[in-house]
């Protein structure tokens, strides 16, 4: 049994217009979240290499095959060894750098290749 309503073209469109809004903002507010949990993990992992005093060259095969593991265990991740490397010097440079520039850091979307 079906009901049919009645429902005037202009306020349907009200109706739309805001679901449509609303959805926008959940899919805005859900980019932030996980762009905010991936920088979380680069300056992490960039924090990680730092303080194992891992350096390019002697700690090189280290990181190389912390690449392969890491691969393996989420192959939809860009790890490759630069890549760990870039995110190592991304910490190195900002680590030191006073709260309002972390704070801006922790928020502003980057790709770590575009910016190292």
């Amino acid at each position: 049994m079906s009901k049919e309503f009645n429902i005037k073209q202009i306020d349907y469109n009200a109706i739309l217009r805001q679901a449509v809004a609303e959805i926008r903002h959940a899919r805005a507010m859900i980019a932030k979240q996980v762009n905010s949990a991936a920088n979380s993990v680069y300056w992490n992992l960039g924090k990680l290499l730092f303080e194992k005093h891992l350096e390019e060259g002697y700690g090189s095969g280290v990181v190389k095959q912390l690449s392969v593991d890491l691969k393996n265990e989420f192959p939809d991740m860009g790890l490759s060894p630069r890549n760990l490397w870039d995110m190592k010097r991304f910490y190195e440079r900002y680590y030191q750098a006073d709260t309002k520039l972390l704070r801006s850091v922790a928020v502003f979307p980057y790709k770590l290749k575009n910016i190292l």
